[in-house]
């Protein structure tokens, strides 16, 4: 996902220490724009305390409310947070988080251009899928900090998602209730769940042929797959794993 340039200046605070990437948009290739409205036209882009008191509305405070807690509370948003500050990319509320409105397909994003992390307000309401929105779009955070991702180089794109899915949505239980795994299989498909999510993100943001899509996922997938940092596993959904990733991370230079 991008967007045009913010107004605000750049000495509050950089999520990412790499140079901003100038993406050249094309009517058949947009970057994922389409589905955040705020992000495609004039408005200007608003940070997240200037948009708290820029806009009325219970989905904005809520949304807004939402993120301090994650950032506060919830394990995986504050160790990849730490990981961030640890290369170099610390977050600051008021400049790399900003709660919007999107169109219904999508719950966040990240916009490289900005170096913005993008929650989706009108869509995500829950506490809870609030913290797993942040912490997906913080782990492409982690990679534009620490791999200097090019999101415009489709293998680049393609090993981000194949990393946020493996560390955030295929779990076993998550692999079982989308058909991607049983007992007897469970490696093999643990993988193709992650495949097939990431192979849906890169869709839905690139105006590619599967064949194409399918290609880029498969070429990069062994070395992206077996990436785990920042977390060091793959969390089981409704374990502790979270928690022992962020007691973990003291002895990383996560803290």
């Amino acid at each position: 996902m991008a967007s045009k340039e913010p107004h605000e200046k750049a000495d509050d605070g950089d999520l990412t220490s790499a140079p901003r990437q100038k993406f050249q948009r094309t009517e058949e290739e947009d970057y994922g724009y389409y589905f955040y409205p705020q992000r495609s036209g004039s408005e200007e882009v608003k940070s997240f305390w200037r948009s708290l008191w820029g806009r009325t509305g219970a989905d904005n405070f809520r949304c807004e409310a939402n993120v301090v807690w994650c950032m506060e509370n919830n394990p995986m948003v504050k160790l990849l947070s730490r990981a961030l500050k640890s290369h170099g990319c610390e977050v600051n509320l008021r400049r790399h988080i900003s709660c919007e409105n999107c169109l219904e397909k999508v719950n966040g994003g990240f916009d490289p251009t900005t170096n913005q992390v993008v929650i989706c307000q009108n869509n995500v309401k829950k506490r809870n899928t609030c913290c797993n929105v942040l912490a997906h779009e913080f782990i492409h955070a982690f990679d534009s900090c620490r791999a200097k991702v090019d999101f415009e180089d489709l293998h680049h794109l393609a090993c981000t998602e194949i990393r946020a899915a493996n560390l955030m949505h295929c779990s076993f239980l998550t692999a079982v209730a989308a058909g991607d795994a049983s007992s007897i299989n469970i490696k093999q498909r643990h993988a193709q769940c992650v495949k097939s999510k990431a192979l849906q993100s890169v869709l839905m943001v690139r105006n590619v042929p599967i064949e194409k899509a399918m290609v880029i996922v498969d070429s990069v997938f062994d070395k992206c797959y077996n990436d785990l940092e920042p977390v060091g596993r793959r969390p089981r959904k409704n374990s502790r794993d979270p928690e022992r990733a962020l007691l973990e991370g003291q002895y990383y230079g996560y803290s």
